[in-house]
C-alpha cells in the first residue's frame, strides 16, 4: 500500500495502507474523486460489503481451491516487524506446524481489485486470506469448528486488525464455510505449506515511517521514532525531554527528504517488538506527538 512522505511530522503517517488489501484501484461505492485516501481513518470507517453484481473475478473460469506448495517468501509484505494502531506485530520466520483457533471474518467488494500486502491483486472470488504474522505466501486449511466444513486458502495479505479476529478470508472462502451472511465464524487455521527463506530485499535509508515491507531486512534494527524536524533546536529539545523519561539511547540522525534536511529523533535500537510497544504506551501517556515504530 502507498505511503506519502511529507516534510513535516512524517512519523504521524499511518501504516494501515501497507497491511490489508492494499492499493487504490476500484472496489468501493464512491467515485475515485470522492473516496478518502486508502488506509486513512475516514477510509476505515467505510463498511465493506458483499458482491453486488458490479464486479467480476479477474480469473477466467470457476474458482478452485489452491494447491498448497512451498513458495519463495514474497519480497513484499514480510518485514520483521510492523505497527498498526500502536500494536507491533512480529512476522514469523516460517509457518511450519502452525495451528490456531479463533474468530474468522471476511473481506469483500470494498477491497476487490486492490493490491494485497504481497503485491497480488485481491480477488474476492478466489480462495485467499489475510493473516497478521504468517509469512507470505502461506497455504492453510481453515475449518469451520461449528459445521466441520473446510477450505484451503492462499494467505497473501495482512490483517485483520479488528480485535479478537485471527484471519480474514476472501468472500468466496467465507461463503464456502457458510458464514458470509453472519460475518464471522469460529475456525481452526492449520498451515499446510509456508516459505522458510529470508526475503530477498534491501533496506532503504530514505523512509521516515516504517519502510515499505519490500525494503526491510530480517536483521533490521528496531526504533521508536518520536519526530522529524527541519529545526535542529526543536529536535534537540525533544531529545533532551525524552532523556528525562527513558533509559534507552536517544539519537538524532539526519536525513534528506525532498531536498530538505531533517533531524529524526529516535529511541533505540530496541531489543524486540514488546519493548517498542511499551515505549509507545509510555509516549502516549506523556503526550509526545505521534510516535511510530521504524526499522533501519
Amino acid at each position: 500500500m502507498l505511503i506519502k512522505q511529507t516534510t513535516q511530522f512524517i512519523s504521524a503517517l499511518t501504516l494501515l495502507g501497507i497491511l490489508s488489501a492494499c492499493t487504490t484501484t476500484s472496489g468501493g461505492r464512491e467515485s475515485d474523486d470522492d473516496a478518502p485516501e486508502y488506509g486513512s481513518a475516514a477510509d476505515r470507517k467505510i463498511p465493506d460489503y458483499a458482491p453486488d453484481g458490479t464486479a467480476s473475478s479477474f480469473q477466467d473460469g470457476p474458482a478452485s481451491e489452491p494447491t498448497p506448495r512451498v513458495e519463495e517468501k514474497s519480497p513484499f509484505g514480510n518485514p520483521p516487524y510492523y505497527e498498526v494502531d500502536g500494536v507491533v506485530y512480529h512476522v514469523l520466520a516460517n509457518g511450519y506446524g502452525y495451528t490456531e483457533e479463533g474468530i474468522a471474518s471476511w473481506y469483500g467488494q470494498k477491497f476487490h481489485g486492490r493490491r494485497t500486502s504481497s503485491g497480488e491483486v485481491y480477488d474476492m472470488y478466489q480462495y485467499t486470506a489475510a493473516h497478521k504474522t504468517l509469512p507470505l505466501p502461506s497455504y492453510a486449511r481453515v475449518t469451520n469448528i461449528d459445521t466441520g466444513g473446510s477450505v484451503i486458502v492462499k494467505i497473501n495479505d495482512r490483517g485483520p486488525f479488528a480485535k479478537n479476529r485471527i484471519i480474514d478470508l476472501s468472500y468466496a472462502a467465507a461463503k464456502k464455510l457458510g458464514y458470509e451472511k453472519r460475518g464471522t465464524a469460529r475456525v481452526e487455521v492449520k498451515v499446510l505449506a509456508s516459505p522458510d527463506g529470508a526475503q530477498k530485499a534491501s533496506n532503504s535509508d530514505g523512509e521516515l515511517e516504517i519502510p515499505p515491507m519490500e525494503q526491510q531486512q530480517d536483521n533490521a534494527e528496531l526504533y521508536v521514532q518520536v519526530g522529524a524536524f527541519a529545526d535542529e533546536m526543536k529536535a534537540d529539545t525533544l531529545a533532551s525531554r525524552l532523556r528525562e523519561h527513558f533509559r534507552q539511547p536517544i539519537s538524532l540522525t539526519p536525513i534528506e527528504v525532498n531536498g530538505q534536511r531533517l533531524q529524526r529523533v529516535r529511541i533505540g535500537p530496541l531489543e524486540d517488538a514488546r519493548a517498542a510497544e511499551a515505549i509507545l504506551s509510555q509516549l502516549k501517556q506523556y503526550s509526545f506527538g505521534s510516535p511510530r515504530v521504524v526499522t533501519d
